[in-house]
C-alpha cells in the first residue's frame, strides 16, 4: 500500500512537471490599433491588411504590408470619407462584397453609407436617401441615407446576394440590402433581452442593456446565429432562418459574458472562431441604480474559442489577452477619462492556422496579436511564479468610482520568497488588513485577497497544486470554474463547478492539513456539464469527492482561489499548479 502511495504522488508530480510550455506559442503583440477595436480592421491584399482610425478632419490608418508583423500609420487619401457620425475613438466598419470585390462602409453612429469605386484607396460614393450614389457628397449631405442605431460590422451573406448589418438602440434590429447596400429595410423583429433585477448575489441593478452589439454568422445550413451583448451573466443568442427577415426569441447562449462586446465569425476551414470577455463583475452594490453605466470590474481579458462542429461543440476558452495595467493603482485615470479594458475584438485570417487580433478600449490597453488557432487545441498548461504571476488575475479594487466607470486597483496577492526554500517563489494570498479597499457608503468590502489562473476548458481533467498554509490561515476557498471572476470575489465559490475549503486542522475528507507544510493537492474532476464528480487527494492519499454546484456546458477552464477569513491574516502560499484536460 505504501509503495502504490509513492508510486501516486511520483505520477502527479512527473508527468505534468516535464510540461513546461505550450506545443504551439501563445498569442503574439504585434501593435497597438488607432482607435477602439470592434471595428476598422480589413484586409486590402494577400499581404496588405489595414486598421483605420476615427479621426473627423484627416482620417488615417495603421497598416502592414507584410500580412501582420510590422505596422506603420500612415494618412487616408482625399478621397477617404471623414467621420460624420460617432466618436472619434472609435473606427467605422468595413465589409467588401464577394460579388464586386469593393468594399461598404459604415460609422458607427448615425454616419452615411459610403460604398468604395477601386478599392479603399479610390473613389467614394455616398449612398443617398433614394438608394442612388452621389461622389459629391461633401458638398452637400442633405439627401444622404443615414441608417439609426448603433453599428457593427456589416455581413455579406447568401454567397453575397444579401448584407445583414446589425444596429441597436433597445434592442437589437438588422437592416438588410439586397442590392450591395443601396437599398435598407429593416427586419421584421428585433431582439430583445430582459433587463437585469436584483436579487441573489446582488444588491443593486446593473447598467441595462438590452440586446446590444450584435454579431451574425452564417451557418452552413443558411441558419443565421446572432450572439448579443447583454446585462446578464450570459451572452444572448437569436436565429433567423429566413436570411435575417425574422429572429428567434432572445434566450441565455452557452457563453458567460455581461456588457461586454462579442465577435462571431467564421475561418476559411469552415471552422468558427468566438473572440469575447469569458468573465464576471463583481456583485452589484445597493448603490447601483441600473440608470447609467456602473464601474467596470470584468474587462480586463479577451477570451477565443473554436468549434469545428458549427458551434455545437467548442475548444480552447484560454485567455488570448489578459491586460497588462489591470492591477495600477491608477488604472481608473491613467490616460484620461475614458473606456478602457481588453474587451472588444476583430478578427482577420493571416493563413491556414493563424488569426490577427484587434482588441480592446484605450489606446494604452488596446492591442493588436497574432494568434495559432491550434493553441486553442492544447490541453495542458503549468506556471509557477519564477518570474512573477504575469499569467494571473490577482488585482483587487479600491471601491470608489474614478476617471470613466472604473475602480483604481491594488494587488490581491502577492510573490514572494518560500518561508523555508531558498531560490523558491510562492504566491501569497491572504485577507488584506486595508481601509481603502472599504467603502462603507455603498457596503463594498475587497479586502479579500485571491488570485485566478487559466487553463484550456476540459469536460474532464486533473488538476495538481503545491501549495502551503501558513500558521494561523484562516483558509481559503478553492474553486474551478468556467469563467474568471475576480481574484478578490468570495461569490465566486457560490457558482463555482467544485469549491473546496482549505484550511489547517479543517481536513478535505480524512486529510489533516498541517500549517507550514508543503503538500500536494491533486483534482481529477469528469462530466462538467452535468452529474459529474470531482475526486480530491492530497499527497497521494484519497479526501473526498466533490459534486457541481452547476453545470458547465464549456467545462472547466479557471482555477480561483480567495482567502476565506474575515479578518486580516494568512492564507495560502501557492508553489505551482498543473492542468490537463481532455
Amino acid at each position: 500500500m505504501m509503495r502504490a502511495r509513492h508510486l501516486l504522488v511520483a505520477l502527479v508530480l512527473a508527468p505534468l512537471a516535464a510540461l513546461r510550455a505550450d506545443a504551439y506559442p501563445p498569442p503574439r503583440v504585434v501593435g497597438t490599433p488607432p482607435a477602439d477595436a470592434g471595428r476598422g480592421l480589413v484586409r486590402v491584399s494577400a499581404t496588405e491588411i489595414r486598421h483605420y482610425d476615427g479621426d473627423r478632419a484627416r482620417p488615417g490608418y495603421l497598416v502592414s504590408r507584410d500580412n501582420g508583423e510590422t505596422w506603420s500609420y500612415e494618412k487616408a487619401g482625399p478621397d477617404y470619407p471623414p467621420n460624420y457620425g460617432g466618436m472619434s475613438k472609435e473606427s467605422p466598419a468595413f465589409a467588401r462584397n464577394p460579388a464586386t470585390g469593393e468594399y461598404l462602409r459604415v460609422q458607427p453612429i448615425k454616419d452615411h453609407v459610403f460604398l468604395s469605386r477601386g478599392g479603399l484607396d479610390g473613389r467614394w460614393a455616398a449612398v443617398t436617401k433614394d438608394g442612388r450614389t452621389r461622389e459629391t457628397w461633401r458638398e452637400q449631405r442633405d439627401d444622404l441615407l443615414t441608417l439609426p442605431g448603433i453599428m457593427r460590422t456589416p455581413l455579406f451573406i447568401d454567397g453575397g446576394r444579401r448584407i445583414v448589418l446589425p444596429t441597436h438602440g433597445n434592442g437589437t434590429t438588422m437592416w438588410l440590402s439586397d442590392d450591395g447596400g443601396l437599398n435598407w429595410r429593416k427586419s421584421k423583429t428585433v431582439i430583445l433581452s430582459p433587463p437585469h433585477t436584483v436579487g441573489g448575489i446582488h444588491r443593486g441593478l446593473r447598467w441595462q442593456n438590452i440586446a446590444v452589439e450584435a454579431t451574425v454568422a452564417e451557418l452552413k445550413d443558411g441558419t443565421l446565429w446572432a450572439l448579443l451583448r447583454t446585462s446578464q451573466d450570459y451572452h444572448y443568442e437569436s436565429f433567423s432562418k429566413d436570411r435575417g427577415e425574422t429572429w428567434s426569441e432572445g434566450k441565455p447562449s452557452r457563453f458567460a459574458g455581461t456588457l461586454t462586446m462579442p465577435t462571431l465569425g467564421r475561418l476559411p476551414d469552415g471552422r468558427l472562431l468566438f473572440l469575447w470577455t469569458n468573465q464576471s463583475p463583481l456583485p452589484e452594490l445597493p448603490t447601483a441604480t441600473g440608470k447609467g453605466e456602473d464601474a467596470f470590474t470584468n474587462r480586463d481579458t479577451l477570451h477565443a474559442a473554436i468549434s469545428d462542429d458549427e458551434g455545437l461543440t467548442w475548444s480552447g476558452f484560454r485567455e488570448v489577452g489578459l491586460d497588462e495595467h489591470r492591477a495600477r493603482a491608477d488604472y481608473a485615470t491613467w490616460g484620461g477619462p475614458q473606456d478602457r479594458g481588453n474587451h472588444q475584438a476583430e478578427f482577420v485570417p493571416l493563413d491556414e492556422h493563424r488569426v490577427l487580433i484587434a482588441y480592446g478600449q484605450h489606446v494604452n490597453h488596446r492591442r493588436l496579436a497574432i494568434m495559432d488557432t491550434r493553441w486553442l487545441l492544447e490541453k495542458k498548461r503549468t506556471g509557477d511564479f519564477s518570474n512573477g504571476a504575469g499569467d494571473w488575475t490577482h488585482h483587487t479594487f479600491l471601491p470608489v468610482p474614478r476617471g470613466h466607470c472604473a475602480y483604481n486597483r491594488k494587488p490581491a496577492a502577492k510573490v514572494v520568497p518560500h518561508p523555508s526554500r531558498p531560490g523558491v517563489n510562492v504566491l501569497d494570498i491572504a485577507f488584506l488588513d486595508d481601509p481603502e479597499l472599504v467603502n462603507e457608503h455603498s457596503g463594498a468590502d475587497y479586502r479579500s485577497g485571491g488570485a485566478a489562473w487559466n487553463f484550456p476548458a476540459g469536460q474532464a481533467g486533473r488538476i495538481a497544486l503545491r501549495f502551503r498554509l501558513p500558521a494561523g490561515s484562516a483558509g481559503v476557498h478553492l474553486s474551478l470554474m468556467d469563467r474568471l471572476f475576480s481574484a478578490c470575489d468570495r461569490t465566486a465559490s457560490d457558482v463555482s463547478v467544485y469549491t473546496l475549503r482549505l484550511a489547517p486542522g479543517d481536513p478535505p475528507g480524512s486529510v489533516a492539513l498541517k500549517p507550514d507544510t508543503d503538500c500536494m493537492l491533486l483534482l481529477e474532476w469528469s462530466g462538467a456539464e452535468s452529474g459529474g464528480a470531482c475526486r480530491v487527494s492530497v499527497d497521494g492519499r484519497p479526501a473526498g469527492t466533490l459534486h457541481p454546484r452547476h453545470p458547465a456546458p464549456n467545462g472547466v477552464s479557471y482555477l480561483h482561489i480567495v482567502a476565506a477569513g474575515s479578518k486580516p491574516g494568512p492564507g495560502i502560499q501557492l508553489e505551482t499548479v498543473d492542468a490537463e484536460v481532455r
